[in-house]
């Protein structure tokens, strides 16, 4: 998520499923959408389908990690 550019946006309300636990700033790491030195608050609902939020972007990035191994995993050929 951009924190920063829903703030800019003024955008009034957030809803989504599973924090970023490395780097997100709407809760996890920071919470930016509620930083007081901001001139815009943007209101949070958080652990919406957590489980099948965290379960689709656990396939997500395993299938990336997987293709990237298979592209480095050199071919044998025959001749």
């Amino acid at each position: 998520m951009c924190a920063g550019a829903m703030v800019h946006s003024r955008v009034g309300k957030v809803v989504f499923g599973a924090h970023d636990l490395k780097t997100g700033a709407a809760g996890s790491i920071m919470n930016l959408l509620s930083y007081e030195q901001v001139n815009h608050h943007v209101q949070m609902e958080s652990g919406v389908l957590a489980d099948e939020c965290r379960a689709q972007l656990q396939a997500f990035f395993k299938r990336r990690r997987d293709e990237r191994k298979r592209r480095r995993k050199p071919v044998n050929k025959r001749h």
